[in-house]
């Protein structure tokens, strides 16, 4: 599993991928390679620096959960298989330009032209590598938002911690301060000069820091008649998250031995702790008691798991070991589109590595009992159409034994 967002992002842009982009574009393969990855730190520098403006984090975090919401997957899915296409119009070309635009405001030219100018590819090929990372950057960061419930204060932070990792994967020979219309990349030390004005603002407010705390302690001296204390529990004004889950709100899942998980009513933990807390529950021995997974995550094409999983493979963890008799079976499924036998290839992998990450985050290996990739088979939603493909390529747990 990617560990940075930036590793996220860049997960999705497989070699096959990559190498069907080029060919659609009309372009190399190493030159798609260089616009690539030139686009996608150029863009999360971009958001790195739209979060400190002072409505920031509310706009990156309302765009992310839309993105998030808009099913990036399906469209390069779409894309891969040969159905999808560059042309004007293109649901994912559409919406990559939208993010773009949003990140980037007026920007977007110059760093187009530097695009260009690095990875030796058309106009039309940088920008549309452009509002694809645009649009893979977001929903990365949607989903995280998603999977960990962070709120928009706590978008700038949780960005700030990834911003070593962005800022040095920007190749060498791209001007992306230039680009961006930026003295210095976030996180650069400031100029001498601009050390010695922060260093005398820091003074001033030093003093008058002194000054609150003087006038406070005097004004506390004095009696004042009984306040009713303030209430801890305000209410929040997150959003729900953009994603199957978005109309469900949030609850807080309480296990056996005293754990509390964050999840979503009638979501995965919801659904899996009820049923191995109801004694009433019977196992289906013949069928399976198939519970899917709803913030798992991989590179289009690949069977690495994206950075919103982890949230939602830890939860599963904590379950297993609050009901320590509890045994699953991973299961992998794919759509019924492209080489029979590739999606069941891949659906194995995928379901490998849930398996190998579970064991990681501590699963106690005797509740493992192993991963099947099913590929095309057992379909839940209608091949004919986007939404039904998109239903089945899933991932599900299969418990044996509670």
């Amino acid at each position: 599993m990617s560990s940075t967002l930036i590793d996220s992002v860049k997960a999705i842009f497989t070699e096959d991928f990559n190498n069907k982009l080029a060919a659609l574009l009309g372009e190399t393969e190493a030159d798609t390679k260089k616009a690539v990855h030139a686009a996608v730190p150029t863009v999360l520098t971009g958001l790195l620096q739209k979060v400190e403006a002072p409505d920031g984090p509310a706009t990156v975090h309302n765009l992310a959960r839309q993105a998030a919401g808009s099913d990036l997957h399906g469209h390069i899915h779409e894309l891969n298989i040969g159905t999808g296409g560059l042309a004007v119009g293109n649901a994912m070309s559409t919406k990559g330009q939208d993010f773009l635009r949003s990140i980037l405001g007026s920007r977007v030219q110059q760093t187009t032209d530097a695009v260009v100018r690095y990875g030796s590819v058309k106009a039309s090929s940088a920008s549309f590598v452009l509002g694809l990372a645009s649009f893979a950057s977001l929903d990365t960061i949607g989903r995280h938002i998603s999977n960990t419930n962070l709120d928009a204060p706590g978008l700038r932070p949780w960005l700030a911690t990834q911003r070593d990792s962005i800022i040095q994967a920007i190749p060498a020979g791209l001007n992306v301060k230039e680009a961006l219309g930026l003295k210095h990349l976030p996180g650069e030390k400031a100029s001498a000069g601009a050390r010695r004005s922060s260093l005398v603002y820091g003074i001033i407010a030093v003093i008058i820091l002194i000054g609150i705390l003087f006038f406070v302690f005097k004004t506390c001296n004095k009696p004042s008649p009984t306040s009713p204390v303030a209430d801890t529990t305000a209410t929040s004004n997150n959003l729900p998250p953009a994603d199957t889950t978005a109309t469900a709100p949030n609850i807080k899942v309480t296990l056996p031995d005293g754990t509390v998980l964050d999840a979503y009513k009638g979501g995965t933990e919801d659904q899996l702790v009820s049923f191995l807390s109801d004694p009433n529950a019977k196992l289906d021995k013949k069928n399976g008691n198939w519970f899917d997974f709803s913030k798992i995550g991989f590179a289009s094409n690949s069977a690495e798991l994206l950075l919103e999983s982890e949230g939602q493979l830890k939860n599963i963890v904590a379950i297993l070991k609050a009901f320590p008799k509890a045994k699953i079976k991973i299961g992998g499924y794919s759509d019924n589109t492209g080489d029979s036998t590739e999606n069941v290839r891949l659906s194995q992998q995928r379901a490998d590595n849930i398996l190998a990450k579970l064991k990681s985050l501590g699963a106690p290996s005797h509740q493992l009992t192993g991963a099947e990739g099913y590929g095309p088979q057992y379909p839940i939603g209608d091949n004919g159409t986007a939404e039904g493909r998109k239903m089945n390529r899933r991932m599900s747990l299969d418990v044996k034994d509670k």
